[in-house]
């Protein structure tokens, strides 16, 4: 009496497992000619093959895809189901076993790895559409030769031969960069407050990043592994110590919890933070995120204005599910995101308040910020930090050209304050109100990376009044008069001896006066 063998069901995992009771004629297989497989390629293995009698498969035997010992004996070794294939012999009372486990999926996902690894010929490719298959039970594999970046390999499928479509088995992560703009921003996107494109800061100020990486389906993987593969430019300084690894269930980390598992390595201005297997990691599912939070200080080689200082990910992932993930060439990368942060240029020229043209050199002058710190800067102009005190901050001192700089600035509110006047000229008597304004795109995009459409416009004022704005070398140029000093009488001057001479007169004529009076009164 024939003995049926039964295999049923669709896997949701690796593995599409039909009952054996279903007709096993030759049937068309259709591959995806759109969607996330449409550039996609797939290949047949026979694993069994018999024939059709009244919708059963009989006479089951070893297929043309499989090498059999090998097989065979991997089954037995498997240190989960192997116990249940002892006493198998051969295809046939394999199948059996199958048959009589068909809704037990992680035996069937075992099954199909080491079907994989014991694959055998070339198989039968199969191409865009709809394929022919001969009766049997096939090991169908994506032979993609190199996945698109962000995409990974689709799961192999275990399918006994009917009018089947190969169906979407596979997931990938995604990476996103988000830099936080401290004082300015359009919208949080979901992202936290502050989080987006693009941002702009002074040069020694910490700058706080994020790294969001998704967590895919990996139930496929017997490992997963995960890297942040991140690439600082020339103008930041990554702050090791500041790096952080959260799990969370949204983009914005609100219920971040901080995990462990993981590894850096930094390497010039690049660094990786990664887990060899995202599997073992506590509270990671899939549809949580991965955040990697970390400071990065804007130093002295940051580029002023356009291009920027740009960022850039990527995240290497497992993406061969029906390896174990841990291999050299069982990862595939996403797309690059980046982020932009910029900084401005302060050019203040001293002029003489009648005439502009005349520009006025030795004026001192000191800057400070909305919160009352004072600019501190090296020999270059370069902004490298904030003095608590206006004796502390550094002072700005015009050259032959009228001309000081302060390079390394947010956009914002400053003062200057003049400390010594050119010598001639009058101190000012108040401080000058300066507002820097950058226009920049502070969303979640900024088009083409192109660090054009993150910085359009720069500006600047010096008490109300407009002065120089230019994107492309980020100077902000302002003009400030000093009047001359006014003239004022003195003693000592042309007119003292005319005073002497007067007076000797007067006495002589005095003198004169009483002797004649006197030799009058005698004669009288």
């Amino acid at each position: 009496m024939k003995q049926a063998k039964k295999i049923v069901g669709i896997l949701l995992a690796l593995v599409m497992v039909f009952a054996l009771a279903v007709p096993a004629f030759a049937a068309t297989v259709t591959v995806p000619s759109d969607g996330i497989l449409k550039d996609h390629t797939f290949t047949a293995y026979q694993i069994f093959s018999g024939r059709e009698e009244d919708g059963i498969l009989s006479d089951v035997q070893w297929g043309s895809g499989i090498n059999s010992d090998a097989f065979l004996a991997a089954l037995k070794a498997d240190t989960t189901y192997g116990s249940q294939f002892t006493d198998c012999t051969d295809a046939a009372a394999v199948a059996k076993v199958l048959g009589d486990n068909n809704t037990n999926t992680a035996l069937a996902n075992a099954v199909a790895k080491l079907a994989y690894a014991n694959k055998t010929g070339t198989g039968t490719p199969l191409t865009s559409g709809e394929n022919t298959l001969d009766d049997g039970y096939y090991l169908v594999v994506d032979t993609t030769e190199n996945v698109a970046a962000g995409s990974a390999y689709n799961t192999a499928l275990l399918q006994v031969v009917g009018d089947i479509n190969i169906t979407v088995k596979t997931d990938a992560p995604t990476v996103e960069k988000k830099v936080l703009e401290d004082d300015k921003y359009d919208q949080d996107g979901g992202y936290g407050q502050g989080y987006n494109d693009v941002a702009d800061y002074n040069m020694g100020d910490a700058v706080y990043f994020h790294l969001i990486g998704s967590v895919p389906d990996m139930s496929r993987y017997d490992t997963y592994k995960y890297i942040f593969h991140d690439t600082l430019s020339a103008g930041l300084t990554l702050n090791e110590d500041s790096i952080k690894v959260y799990v969370a269930s949204d983009k914005a980390g609100t219920d971040k919890a901080e995990i462990t598992g993981w590894n850096n390595a930094v390497n010039g201005q690049s660094f990786t933070v990664s887990f060899t297997d995202l599997k073992t990691v506590s509270g990671v599912s899939q549809g949580k995120y991965i955040i990697v939070e970390y400071t990065a200080t804007l130093n002295q080689n940051a580029v002023v204005g356009l291009d920027g200082n740009p960022n850039v990910v990527y995240l290497e992932y497992s993406n061969k599910p029906d390896q174990s993930g841990s291999g050299d060439n069982n990862t595939g990368n996403t797309p690059e995101d980046k982020v932009i942060v910029f900084t401005y240029e302060l050019d203040t020229t001293k002029v003489d308040g009648q005439d502009n043209t005349k520009k006025l050199e030795g004026a001192e002058f000191k800057l400070h910020n909305a919160d009352n710190k004072w600019a501190i800067v090296d020999t270059n102009n370069k902004v490298t930090g904030w003095a608590d005190t206006e004796e502390d901050g550094s002072a700005l001192t015009s050259d032959a050209n009228g001309l000081f700089k302060v390079i390394g600035l947010d956009d914002g509110t400053y003062y200057l304050k003049e400390t010594k006047a050119p010598t001639g000229y009058n101190l000012l008597s108040s401080k000058i109100t300066v507002v820097i304004t950058a226009t920049t795109t502070n969303g979640q995009t900024w088009t083409d990376g192109l660090a054009s459409s993150a910085l359009t416009k720069l500006e600047v004022t010096a008490d109300g009044t407009a002065g120089t704005g230019d994107t492309s070398t980020g100077i902000a140029g302002i003009t400030v008069a000093n009047n001359k000093g006014s003239t004022l009488p003195e003693t000592g001057g042309v007119g003292t001896p005319i005073f002497y001479i007067a007076g000797g007169v007067l006495a002589v004529a005095a003198a004169i006066l009483l002797v004649t009076k006197k030799r009058m009164s005698k004669q009288g």
